[in-house]
């Protein structure tokens, strides 16, 4: 009996469009971005279409267009924030737009770099390129780092299209567009802070070790470096500057612990550099005395400092006031215990509030920065905070702020009538009550943040520290916490 052909091929035919159509359905789920037929359903039953997996072809093109939709519609609101701010680098960069709004930190730092920069068509592409490759143009800081960068675009080892960020925290990704651009040899993650100071003088060391060149032969450096004074310096820690990190080496290779290099690089020392072989011996004494507490080392070093450099003042025969001269402008270590020491310390406190009390009440005007007041949480319950942060304007107010706070900020009163130093003190008021916190020295040449110390010479809390750090950026000031 012959066979019907068409019956024999039935099964089989039926079988294959069975996995054509779900192969068909398995590209189209790819088409959409999802992964499972579970996905699939789900999709469909969110943007209002059949959750059946049997579809025509037309139900199917419509669904397809719908994901496109979406897929323009996510695009447009990824984007829209970065065209405007393309479009606004692009119009600084043809001078149409010149007087940024004041209080947008993004665009001041944007227009100061075109004024400042002499390769314009550089700092153009590669803002344009890092607000497409990175997160780097969300911060004024690295803006301002991104200017210094394109300031030694002569140098750049590498072309900026190559460089491509490997990370998401936007200081390391700064960090890695640094050492692309400019290195061939590893640099301390603690250097990348000399591109935001404005100090050429910085990064050229910077550059100088991404080169392959030892610490040792930069120019200008602030001290003199022993060969083991330069390997210490390249393993300071990252929360360190590129100045405190010279005390860090010093003290590391004198034998000193890193509490003690901590404590070094919260007073001036970390800034002022005269006299190495001198102040290398006062280092040699806190090395030596490893019992002596950390927190009396930034009022000893007050004290040296006054002693031996700080004019003193008293009154003549005419009851005038006159300049005598540092108290022991040849001041040593020699013979000191630390006993000892600490009762000198206590005794010129004592006589530094009854000076400055018998001179009268010295007065000096505000600076630039206002007072400020910031509130955190709801002021209805009990979970508001509110910071207070102002200046203290006359030599009582600084004598009654070392005495609240144990400490010499009292010393300052001529720093801040000469113009050279502010002093301010931050306070927060909670349901416990108001409390006073920190006392804060700013450099007003350099609008940097010198020291933070608070009640017998404490670094600030991280709370503090936050608080602190929000007055920071919304005064445009600097403060490299180490």
């Amino acid at each position: 009996m012959a066979r019907n052909k068409n019956t024999a091929k039935t099964p089989r035919n039926k079988h294959c469009k069975a996995r054509i159509n779900e192969a068909t359905l398995l590209r189209h789920i790819a088409r959409l971005n999802l992964r499972t037929k579970e996905d699939y359903k789900s999709w469909c039953t969110l943007h209002g279409f059949s959750a059946s997996l049997v579809k025509t072809d037309t139900q199917r093109q419509r669904e397809r267009e719908k994901h496109a939709q979406n897929a323009s519609l996510q695009r447009l609101r990824q984007h829209s924030s970065e065209s405007k701010l393309r479009f606004q680098i692009m119009k600084f960069s043809s001078g149409e737009l010149t007087h940024p709004p004041p209080k947008c930190e993004l665009l001041v730092e944007i227009s100061v770099g075109f004024k400042k920069c002499r390769n314009p068509k550089v700092l153009l592409d590669t803002l344009l390129h890092l607000e497409r490759r990175s997160k780097l143009m969300s911060d004024a800081q690295y803006i301002r780092g991104i200017v210094a960068l394109v300031a030694h675009y002569p140098g750049w080892k590498r072309p900026l299209d190559q460089w491509r960020p490997m990370q998401h925290n936007v200081r390391r990704q700064f960090g890695s567009l640094a050492r692309h651009l400019l290195t061939s040899f590893d640099v301390p993650a603690f250097m990348d802070s000399v591109w935001f100071s404005g100090r050429k003088k910085h990064q050229d060391w910077f550059i100088h070790i991404g080169s392959g060149h030892n610490i040792r032969t930069a120019d200008g450096l602030p001290v003199p470096l022993t060969k083991k004074m330069a390997h210490h310096y390249l393993q300071a820690p990252d929360r360190y500057t590129v100045l405190t990190a010279f005390r860090w080496a010093q003290v590391q290779s004198l034998g000193g612990d890193s509490c003690l290099s901590d404590a070094i690089a919260g007073t001036q020392l970390a800034r002022r550099f005269k006299d190495n072989d001198f102040w290398l011996s006062v280092l040699r004494f806190f090395v030596d005395n490893p019992l002596l507490d950390r927190t009396h080392v930034h009022p000893i070093i007050d004290f040296i400092w006054n002693e031996k450099y700080v004019d003193q003042q008293d009154y003549d025969a005419d009851g005038r006031l006159q300049n005598t001269g540092p108290a022991q402008p040849n001041f040593t270590m020699r013979g000191r215990s630390g006993d000892s020491l600490l009762a000198q310390v206590d005794a010129w406190h004592r006589r530094l509030g009854r000076v400055t009390l018998h001179a009268g009440d010295c007065r000096w005007n505000r600076w630039v920065i206002d007072d400020y007041r910031f509130v955190e949480g709801n002021q209805t319950t009990d979970n508001s905070r509110v910071w207070f942060i102002r200046e203290l304007l006359s030599s009582k107010e600084l004598v009654a702020e070392g005495r609240k706070q144990k400490h010499c900020v009292a010393s300052y009163a001529a720093s801040c009538a000469s113009g050279a130093s502010a002093i301010y003190t931050m306070d927060v008021r909670d349901k416990a009550g108001e409390r006073k916190l920190l006392t804060i020295e700013v450099s007003r040449k350099h609008r940097v943040l010198y020291q933070v110390r608070g009640k017998r010479n404490r670094l600030p809390t991280n709370t503090e520290a936050l608080a602190l750090r929000r007055w920071t950026q919304e005064n445009g000031l600097t403060w490299n916490d180490a």
